[in-house]
Order: structure tokens, then sequence, then C-alpha cells
């Protein structure tokens, strides 16, 4: 154990390869969204319940975690997490039936909450000045993750089959050891704090705007993030071009990320976070409705605008509340990408209705919705 201020770049460094490893096997689900669908016979509605079954799971244990690692540290939690992601998400493969498929989207879900807030707590101990930097550069490597996930998965079902999954577990396992044998050298001390009863009060209400905020962008981003694989079919394109449009979103959103959170560290969080939703919407639109060879362009150009907003926002929520980084994490990162995934259900059964392209349309409209609220928020 090593005092907080101790190789703070080190532990983000390795923090960041396990939030690669974490979000890299939950990605797998939406480029095989299409594969499932046809084996299965699975409805949008069905499809996107397995999204909200992540999700959700994940948002509901998030806060309450969180609180945990604020009162003492649980850095294990940063190993168990991956740990029961990776198994989980091996066997996606191998699942004959819908009810599996839940079962194993329940069990990744359950890693990814315990991940999360122990990791953004032991990025945000110390006091550093570029925390908005460190923070970004953490928040990318599960962005970078859920980009390299769909290269990954897809070229190894087309070499192998879909039934072959089971065996990406052994270099999964071997990159998390890799990731916790040195980290548990560089922990900060565990340090038991106490804190009176937290009460919803007890959040500032400039909080709560941001909260709504993040909660419509992060809608938007988990609907495209799931369906996009399903949209780029729709319109003509291979599997393969649906894994790789997913790729390229996320991968300019980790790559958004970093400038974001270092221009947030000099401009303000307010201002980047207005600039980067303002920005998102006509690139989605352009995507959904413009010329076919636009489609990749377009969506990397959301996904670079839409992304970025994801760690600046972290840490604005971290400052409303000092002191409680685990809570906070769990509630932004949790709780809000869990009400992402409630929306998932109902948009894929509104798609089954209305056609996926149409009801995408609308939810490309949500970053302006949440960029009019930011204009409300008052930053110190």
């Amino acid at each position: 154990m090593q005092p907080a201020n101790s190789h703070p770049w080190k532990r983000t460094t390795l923090l960041f390869t396990g939030h690669l490893l974490n979000d890299g096997f939950a990605g797998f689900l939406a480029p095989l969204l299409p594969l499932l669908i046809e084996r299965l016979d699975l409805s949008f509605a069905m499809a996107g319940l397995l999204g909200t079954t992540l999700i959700l799971m994940n948002s509901l244990l998030q806060p309450g975690l969180g609180h945990m690692v604020d009162r003492v540290q649980r850095p294990w939690l940063v190993i168990i997490g991956p740990l029961l992601t990776v198994t989980a998400m091996s066997l996606i493969g191998r699942a004959d039936n819908y009810l599996l498929l839940i079962i194993i989207m329940m069990i990744a879900g359950l890693g990814t909450a315990l991940f999360h807030p122990a990791a953004a707590s032991l990025v945000a101990v110390g006091n550093h000045k570029r925390r908005g930097l460190m923070m970004a550069f953490f928040s990318s490597g599960g962005t970078f993750g859920g980009a390299l996930a769909p290269i990954v998965i897809i070229s190894y079902t087309q070499v192998f089959d879909l039934g072959s999954t089971p065996w990406l577990l052994f270099p999964g396992l071997a990159l998390l050891i890799a990731v916790a044998l040195p980290l548990r050298r560089i922990l900060p001390d565990p340090v038991r704090r106490s804190h009176e009863r937290f009460r919803l009060g007890h959040l500032p209400r400039r909080f709560f705007l941001l909260w709504s905020v993040i909660v419509l962008r992060a809608v938007n981003a988990a609907a495209f993030a799931s369906f996009l694989a399903v949209l780029v079919t729709l319109r003509g394109g291979s599997t393969m071009a649906g894994g790789a449009s997913i790729s390229v979103f996320l991968l300019t959103g980790a790559v958004g990320g970093l400038f974001a959170g270092n221009l947030s560290d000099r401009w303000g969080r307010k201002a980047v976070l207005l600039g980067s939703m303002l920005l998102a919407t006509p690139l989605y639109l352009l995507f959904l409705h413009g010329p076919l060879e636009t489609l990749l362009p377009a969506i990397a150009g959301a996904g670079l605008f839409a992304l970025s907003a994801t760690p600046v926002g972290v840490v604005a929520a971290q400052e409303c509340l000092p002191g409680r980084t685990g809570l906070v994490s769990g509630l932004v990162m949790g709780l809000a990408w869990g009400m992402s995934g409630l929306a998932l259900t109902p948009i894929g059964w509104l798609a089954d209705s209305f056609g996926l392209i149409t009801v995408m349309t609308f939810v490309a409209v949500l970053p302006l919705v949440a960029a009019s609220l930011m204009l409300f928020y008052k930053e110190d």
C-alpha cells in the first residue's frame, strides 16, 4: 500500500487497462445482436431488453457500492468485477435460449457494477490538478475496450464460429492477472472515513440538473451503441460494416474524451459539455438520412462529440459533492446509465411498430435537449 498521491498515473494506467478489459467483454453484445436476433428469432424489443438487463443490473448496484467505497476503500472490487464480466460474456456464444442470455447479462452487469465506482474512486484519490485529464484517460479505457470489442468478436466468429466464444476466457484472465499483480503494490492505504447517513437532500440542486443532462446523453449514446450494427444492416451494410461502425463510434469517442477532459481543466466543465452536445445531433442525423458513403464519417463525428462528454460529466458531478467520489460516481456512471438501459426496451418496442430509423431520429435530438438544460447549470 502507498500514500494516496503515490504513483497516480501508474495506478490510473492499470485501471485504464482493467476498464478496457471489463467494458471490452461487455461490448460483445451489440455487434453480436444481428446474429443473436437471427439465431434465436428475437424481436427488437427482446434485443433491447438484453441491453436493458446489462445496464440496469449495473446501475441498481453502483450507488450503494459507491457509498460503501466512500466509507472504506475496497480495491479488490476492481479485480472481482472484471473477473465476473469476462467469465459471463465469454459464454454468450453458447447461449441457446433467451433466458440464458438474460442470466449472462445479469452476471456481466454485476461485474461492471463492482468495478466502476471502486476504480473511479481510486482515480480521484489524492489532490491532482489534472483530475479532468486523469478521469478522461481512465474513462477512455472503457470506450477503447468497447471500440475494440466489435472488431475482436466479429473477426473471431467469422474465423471460428459463435459457439467457440468460451475460448476467449483464457486471454481475458491472462490480461486481468497482468493488471492485478502490479496494481496491488501501488494501491493507496485504505482509510476508513466517517460519514453521516446519506440523504438526497445532501445533494446540491445543480447536481440534479447535471444528472438529468447526463441521463439524456446516456440514453442517446446507449441507444446508438446498442442498435448501431442493426442500423447499418438495415441501410444495406454487412455485419462486418456494422461491427466496424460501433468500433469507429466508440474509438472516436475515446479520443474525444481525452481532448474534452484536458479542455475542461482549462475552460470549465460546462463549456465543454455544452459544446460537445450541440455538435452531436447534426452528425447523428447525417448518419441516419445522408448518403451511404457518409455512414462511417458521420458516426465517427457523432461519437467524437457525443461520447467525449462522459468523463467531463463524471468530474463535474464529483466536484458538486467533494468527498463523496464513490457515491457520485455510482450515481453518474451507474444510475444515470441505468436509466438509459431502461430506455432501450421501449425504444426497441417503438422500433417494432414504427421502424428503427424513424425512432432513432428522435433519439438523435436528445443531445440538443440536454444542451438546452445545460444552459441553466451554474458552475463554480
